[in-house]
């Protein structure tokens, strides 16, 4: 018996302190203390250092030799994906080369992105005219699709017949949710 414990209390640590380890985080890439709103308000740090700004995605244009997108921003989480429970911080646009797929940057997938900011660009969201500022990036990460789950409760009952190891029988029932 003394033989199998070493290992098993082995095992039992490592899983138990794996458990423990802290999620992976993005390193920020950009600025993310200023957001867009306040940059199209002041036309301030055009050109200057870079943003790293994130959100949803509203639409996306494919033009000649590049892409834009425009995303509505949102704080983003200290892992660099956007937080949306909070209020939303701006629009922006962000130009980056060659072609993306429309498929993979639809609407409403959120999307982290980061470089410098290069103009404020005059728009249109529905009637009302909007100042974008408008990034220059290369780094776009596309978070994951959010999993659609099942809001129905699981409830599984089982009646089961085993052996006691010995010359006793047993019986159980179980409930699993």
């Amino acid at each position: 018996m003394t033989n199998y414990f070493k290992p098993i209390s082995c095992v039992t640590l490592c899983l138990f302190l794996a458990a423990c380890a802290a999620p992976q985080t993005r390193a920020p890439a950009g600025d993310r203390s200023v957001t867009p709103k306040q940059i199209a308000e002041k036309s301030q740090s055009i050109g200057a250092s870079p943003v790293e700004w994130g959100g949803v995605i509203m639409e996306l244009r494919n033009l000649k030799s590049s892409s834009e997108l425009e995303v509505i921003a949102y704080p983003l989480q200290e892992n660099g994906k956007p937080d949306l429970d909070a209020s939303p911080t701006g629009r922006f646009i962000a130009v980056t080369p060659g072609y993306l797929e429309s498929v993979d940057y639809s609407k409403g997938r959120q999307v982290t992105l980061s470089g410098p900011v290069i103009e404020i660009r005059t728009g249109k969201v529905g009637e009302a005219d909007y100042q974008f500022p408008v990034i220059k990036t290369a780094d776009a990460h596309l978070w994951p699709k959010a999993v659609a789950r099942d809001t129905k409760p699981r409830i599984h009952f089982g009646i089961g017949v085993g052996s006691g190891g010995y010359s006793r029988g047993g019986v159980g029932i179980g409930v699993g949710f």
